[in-house]
C-alpha cells in the first residue's frame, strides 16, 4: 500500500506545478512578459529618478532656508544687525516659500514668515501666513503652532469669536500636541475677554487635570481662583 503523501511532498508538488504553469506561460506569451519586464525595469528607473529630483529639491531649500536664517541672526558675511534684517529676512523666508513649494524647508520658511510677522506688530500679514499655512499644509509639522498665530493675529485685531474658533477646531485635531497646553490657555483667556467666565473656567478645569504637572497647570488655577473672586 502507497503511503500517505506528507505535507512536505504537497508543498513540493504545488511548486513543481506552480513552476511548470509559470514556464508555459512564459512560453505562451512571451512578447508580453518581456514587456512587462521592461516596463517595471522603467518605472523603478524613472522611481530612483523622482527620489534623486524629491532629495536635490529637498537639499537646494535647506539650503535657502540656512541662508534667510543667517540674515536673521546677522550673520552673514559678518553683517551687523541692523533695524531691517527682520524684513530682510522675511524676504527671504518668502522666497524659500515660493521657489521651493512642497518642500520641507517650505513649510519650515512659511511659519517663521508668519512669527515674524506677528513679533513686528503686522497682525493682518501675519494671519495671511498663518492662514496660507493651514491651507497648504493640513498635516504640516507646525499645524497647531500656525493655528495659535492665527488666533494671536485674530485676537490682536480684535476678532475674539474668530480666534476662539480657530483654537477650538485646532484642539479638536492635536490635543495631544506639546503645544497643547498653551493653545488651552489661550482658548480659555480669549473666553474671558468674550465675557464667557463659565467657558473659560470649564477650559481651565481641562487645563489642570491634562497638564497637571505643568506651569500651565499653576497658571490655569490662579486663574481660575481670580474668576471665582469676581
Amino acid at each position: 500500500m502507497a503511503s500517505a503523501i506528507t505535507k512536505q511532498e504537497m508543498r513540493r508538488n504545488l511548486l513543481a506545478e506552480w513552476l511548470a504553469a509559470a514556464i508555459r506561460l512564459v512560453q505562451a506569451r512571451r512578447t508580453t512578459v518581456l514587456a512587462a519586464v521592461v516596463a517595471a525595469a522603467v518605472l523603478g528607473g524613472a522611481g530612483g529618478g523622482y527620489w534623486w529630483y524629491h532629495e536635490r529639491q529637498e537639499a537646494g531649500a535647506a539650503r535657502a532656508l540656512a541662508g534667510a536664517s543667517a540674515v536673521l541672526r546677522g550673520e552673514q558675511a559678518g553683517k551687523p544687525r541692523t533695524p531691517g534684517t527682520q524684513e530682510e529676512a522675511i524676504k527671504g523666508f518668502r522666497a524659500v516659500v515660493e521657489q521651493h513649494r512642497g518642500t520641507r524647508a517650505a513649510e519650515e520658511s512659511l511659519i517663521a514668515v508668519g512669527n515674524l510677522q506677528y513679533e513686528a506688530g503686522k497682525a493682518d500679514e501675519a494671519l495671511g501666513s498663518y492662514s496660507e499655512y493651514l491651507t497648504a499644509y493640513p498635516r504640516g509639522r507646525f499645524r497647531l503652532m500656525a493655528a495659535l498665530g492665527k488666533a494671536y493675529a485674530q485676537e490682536a485685531k480684535g476678532d475674539l469669536q474668530g480666534a476662539a474658533q480657530t483654537l477650538s477646531e485646532a484642539l479638536d485635531r492635536d490635543r495631544g500636541n506639546l503645544l497643547a497646553g498653551e493653545a488651552y490657555m489661550s482658548l480659555a483667556r480669549v473666553y474671558e475677554g468674550l465675557k464667557k467666565p463659565e467657558d473659560a473656567m470649564r477650559v481651565y478645569e481641562q487645563v489642570v487635570e491634562r497638564f497637571s504637572q505643568t506651569n500651565w497647570a499653576q497658571l490655569a488655577l490662579q486663574r481660575m481662583t481670580a474668576l471665582k473672586a469676581k
